[in-house]
């Protein structure tokens, strides 16, 4: 298949995905539930805690989300005190689902193998759970690279023995299929040489073990006011064996 037809074929399914309809399947980007917002917000935080200890005032900063879908990442980071935020997608109903959670946040449709923004337009480029939908990967993250003026945050699956044995491989979405590319420390590395050459301050990768649906299921049978310490006390528990971990948070400083 070639490349044009690939995006425009997801493209297609994911304007299918989020139909109108489909709206009430999202809300638990704008939920209260300490559960809830702890599992969706956790890999966030652990970004922008190295970002911290490395800018005193990143709320000042304009921050772009790629690959943003409804805009979960972009609301949050709103409600965290960024200033300015967009949320970009190529899906033209995930933005409109998006300005329907808050009729304020700024929305563009961009691809994300090609962001039509010129260079350093951003002082802060996020994607999660984003990259490893785009036909070309790679490329999606030397644009992230070339679009953000000061750091970049990437939120993907880490390539691992037990994740090739057990992940999942394979996504589909309204029959557009994908590959699930996994990254690691390497692999992010090489990338950001390749690219920025010796251009950049910190290269900084954490790997950790998420398992959302699976922490949900066992803190969500708990009485209410249980599950939040539930949910911190099984990830505390992983956390010796995080250089086995199934996730990472990339944060690169230029």
């Amino acid at each position: 298949m070639e490349m044009i037809e690939q995006v425009k074929q997801q493209q297609n399914a994911f304007e299918k995905f989020y139909a109108p309809e489909q709206k009430s399947e999202f809300n638990f980007h704008i939920t209260k539930d300490p559960l809830t917002r702890y599992i969706r917000d956790r890999r966030l935080l652990k970004g922008l805690d190295v970002l911290k200890k490395h800018h005193a005032n990143i709320l000042s900063w304009n921050v772009l989300i790629t690959c943003g879908g409804v805009g979960g990442e972009g609301l949050f980071l709103k409600k965290y005190g960024f200033k300015s935020v967009t949320v970009s997608d190529i899906s033209e109903n995930s933005l409109k689902i998006c300005n329907q959670f808050d009729p304020e946040i700024t929305t563009l449709i961009l691809n994300g193998e090609n962001l039509d923004v010129p260079d350093n337009s951003y002082d802060l480029v996020v994607v999660q759970d984003g990259l490893h939908h785009l036909p070309r990967p790679v490329t999606g993250f030397t644009e992230m690279l070339r679009v953000a003026k000061k750091a970049v945050i990437v939120i993907e699956p880490y390539e691992s023995l037990i994740g090739n044995l057990i992940g999942t491989k394979w996504e589909e979405h309204e029959g557009a299929l994908n590959f699930v590319y996994r990254w690691n420390k390497k692999s992010i590395t090489k990338a950001v040489n390749s690219f920025l050459l010796k251009d950049y301050k910190l290269i900084k990768v954490l790997r950790f073990w998420d398992h959302s649906m699976m922490v949900f299921k066992i803190a969500g049978k708990l009485p209410k006011s249980m599950q939040l310490t539930a949910a911190k006390i099984i990830y505390g528990l992983l956390l010796p064996f995080n250089f086995l971990g199934n996730m990472m948070v990339a944060v690169i400083l230029k």
